[in-house]
């Protein structure tokens, strides 16, 4: 999950999934836990925000929102995106478990955020506080 802050299960699910500066793995086999850095090139990095989440190792993308771009990118890899996880981690997750987040399929576009990321043309606040 693309997450605030720190990360883990009390941070809050990120609004924008590029952005995040962590993302939170969640076992649902284990339980346990893994926060990495976004260290994709939305955030100085290199590499797609989608190859950074593939290679923690997590086998989905639970996130609020996704954007056309990332979403064909996990398309391309196989990588199933459930959407709607708003709130915490923790509150995320137990709505995965319980089967309470949509899933978007290849060729649809339920998940996908509606504003322009590709000329950042939207003003809203992202993970920082700042607005672009």
């Amino acid at each position: 999950m693309p997450t605030r802050g720190d990360g883990g299960l009390d941070a809050d699910v990120s609004h924008h999934f590029g952005r995040a500066p962590t993302y939170t793995v969640y076992d649902t086999e284990t339980g346990s836990v893994e926060v990495h850095d976004n260290d994709s090139d939305h955030r100085g990095g290199s590499g797609s925000p989608p190859e950074t989440v593939a290679d923690t190792g997590a086998d989905a993308l639970v996130c609020v929102h996704v954007g056309a771009r990332a979403s064909d990118q996990f398309h391309a890899m196989d990588f199933p995106i459930y959407c709607g996880a708003d709130g915490t981690v923790r509150e995320a997750v137990q709505r995965f478990q319980d089967d309470d987040l949509e899933r978007e399929l290849p060729g649809e576009d339920n998940c996908r955020d509606d504003h322009d990321h590709d000329g950042h043309g939207h003003n809203h606040e992202h993970d920082g506080g700042d607005k672009q």
